[in-house]
This record gives C-alpha cells, sequence and structure tokens, in this order.
C-alpha cells in the first residue's frame, strides 16, 4: 500500500540524488522500484544507460515494468506506446504514417551510476552532485555491497546507525558490552552537506567484532552527508582505515531501501574473506537494527502522534529532524560536545 504523498516529504528532498539500485542488478528486463511512495520502471539499454521512468504508461495505465526494453526505449505491454530515457512517448503503433504524433512526456529520473550503485534524482536536478561521503570513496577498496529494506522511517534508519549508545544492547557481544562502557566524548561538527560526529576515549571497542577483525584506532567518525548517507570511518595505528556506509533511500513514508558498502585500505581484506569471515557478522547486526526499527515502527503506530523524547546524548537527532522536515529547531549550532559513556 502507498502509505504516503508528496505532501508528506520536506520540500525539495526529492531533487537530491538517492540509490535506487545496485548496478548489476540492472539489467536489459525491466524491473519495478518504489522511490517516495511511487513506483518506477528501470532497465539498461544495449549502450549501457540506465533508463528510469514513471511506471504507468497514461494510455490505458498498464505498468510500464512488464513491458520490453527496445532500441528506442521502454515498450508497454498492452498497446505497444514506447517511451524513450526522458519520458517522451517517441513510438504509437498504429498512428498513421505522416500524421503528427501528439507531445506526449511520463516523470522520468536523472540517474548516476559510482562504485556498484544506481542514483536517481528528480528532473529538473540543479547543481546536484553525489554525496561527498560518496565521492571521496575509491572504488578499488569496495569488497561488497548488499541491498536490503527496513519496515521503518528513513529519518528513524539513518538515527539508529549514526547512534553510538543503541549498540550494548542491541548488538550486545558483537559490537559493544553494557557492562564495560568507558567515558568518551562525542563532538558533532556541522558540515556543507551535512555533518560529523567525532567519538574520544574509546580506541578499542568491547565487542568480538573489534577482537577479531580489527586493531587499535587512531579515530571513529561518524558522517552524515545528507540527505541519505550515513557512514562509520576508522583509522588505525597501523596506517590502515575502513569505511562503513550506508545509502537510505525511502520507499515509502514506513519503508526504507537500505544500501550497504564496506571499503578497505591498508590491511589485507580480499572481498572473499570479508564474505567468508566478516559478513555473516555484519549480516547479524543488520539484522538486529531491522528488527529494532521495525518493533519501533510499530508501536509508534499504536500510539499516535508521539515526538521523540531527546536528551543531550542524542546529538544527531535535532541535525536529521532538520533535514527530514520533521523538527522545530531552525537555528542548531555549528558545533555541539556531550560527554557519555560508551
Amino acid at each position: 500500500m502507498n502509505d504516503s504523498s508528496d505532501k508528506d516529504w520536506p520540500r525539495n528532498i526529492e531533487r537530491h540524488w538517492f540509490v535506487i539500485a545496485r548496478s548489476d542488478a540492472v539489467q536489459s528486463k525491466p524491473a519495478r522500484i518504489e522511490l517516495f511512495g511511487r513506483r518506477w520502471a528501470v532497465a539498461r539499454g544495449a549502450d549501457g544507460a540506465v533508463l528510469a521512468i514513471e511506471d504507468r504508461c497514461p494510455h490505458r495505465h498498464a505498468p510500464l515494468s512488464q513491458g520490453t526494453l527496445t532500441a528506442e526505449g521502454l515498450r508497454c505491454p498492452y498497446h505497444g506506446w514506447t517511451f524513450a530515457r526522458s519520458g517522451s512517448c517517441v513510438r504509437i503503433p498504429g498512428w498513421p504514417a505522416g500524421d503528427p504524433s501528439p507531445d506526449i512526456r511520463i516523470p522520468a529520473l536523472a540517474i548516476a551510476e559510482r562504485d556498484g550503485l544506481v542514483w536517481a534524482a528528480a528532473q529538473p536536478v540543479t547543481d546536484a552532485t553525489l554525496p561527498r561521503a560518496i565521492v571521496t570513496l575509491d572504488p578499488a577498496r569496495r569488497r561488497f555491497v548488499w541491498q536490503t529494506v527496513w519496515g521503518a522511517p528513513i529519518l528513524e534508519a539513518l538515527e539508529n546507525f549514526l547512534d553510538a549508545l543503541h549498540t550494548h544492547l542491541i548488538h550486545p557481544g558483537l559490537v559493544r558490552r553494557d557492562s564495560q562502557r568507558v567515558p568518551a566524548t562525542a563532538t558533532l561538527t556541522r558540515t556543507d552537506d551535512g555533518f560529523t560526529v567525532d567519538y574520544h576515549g574509546g580506541p578499542k571497542q568491547s565487542g568480538i567484532l573489534y577482537r577479531l577483525f580489527e586493531s587499535p584506532r587512531i579515530s571513529e567518525r561518524a558522517i552524515f552527508s545528507g540527505p541519505g548517507v550515513a557512514q562509520i570511518e576508522y583509522r588505525y595505528a597501523n596506517g590502515s582505515a575502513v569505511w562503513i556506509t550506508l545509502c537510505f533511500t525511502p520507499q515509502s513514508m514506513n519503508a526504507t531501501h537500505v544500501f550497504t558498502m564496506l571499503h578497505v585500505a591498508g590491511r589485507w581484506a580480499p572481498a572473499w574473506a570479508v564474505r567468508l569471515f566478516v559478513w555473516p557478522f555484519l549480516r547479524r547486526v543488520a539484522y538486529q537494527d531491522k528488527r529494532i526499527l521495525e518493533l519501533q515502527t510499530e508501536t509508534v503506530r499504536a500510539f499516535p502522534p508521539q515526538r521523540p523524547l531527546v536528551t543531550r546524548l542524542d546529538l544527531t537527532r535535532p541535525y536529521l529532524e532538520a533535514w527530514w522536515g520533521r523538527g522545530t529547531s531552525t537555528d542548531l549550532p555549528q558545533q555541539r560536545t556531550a560527554r557519555l559513556m560508551l
């Protein structure tokens, strides 16, 4: 069910770039994706470029994702109307030769591909660039791309990934242990396209992931590259670094596509080894986050309307709310620091 409408989303948010698919998943056979509660048909042409147009033929409303990709564009399965990458109707079977054809156009998405992901933005896009946290990643360092859907609003999904304080209870023993908290400070600093959060006081973590796969750290940073990219960056004393990046895309008001990437620099971590040894643990962490977020979403539905209680420990929440139109503050400080037990 479509549980959103245009008025539910922050103004102009759809003009930003969001991931709609893994590059290897988009083939010549059309497929349907959902973005902001709307259906889109996507396919890859013979020239390698991706087409993404509204999944509805305006003639008799047949789904274009059930059609066929031709040299001209995407052909409707009902009467054969064909639509180009721009959304223009370029062929109407049965139309008399020589007669001027009607100017028919459906919405289309602007498309960009980078590092194994397909990005889309509503047209027209003005001065749009991919999020900084994405363009600074070296594709040669990527070890995997994974995709799933969490039954939760994008705001809650973003906060979950950027929130270190839930890891003790939601990922007990895997990421951190509640019985082994240590004093730390977290400093949020606004950037041109979001914010960073730098953690000090914890060169190591108490969970099994750190003991098995990491070494002493010199920095731990959380990065929000608005409006839909969240990243954790670990840098180590031996000169190596790891980036865990999640790209969040709204499927609807209460469902979010999640695209996960892992990049590694300066340490032995071939893709096959990451899949064999590291991925089972990371997948477990992702499942635990999915479960608590879906429980949270169900509870919010049962007790409407509720505003979350925000304390000084919840550094990221007001800034994320400002991006996603859920907050009340318009004058957030450039920097904010909190002491916490991490």
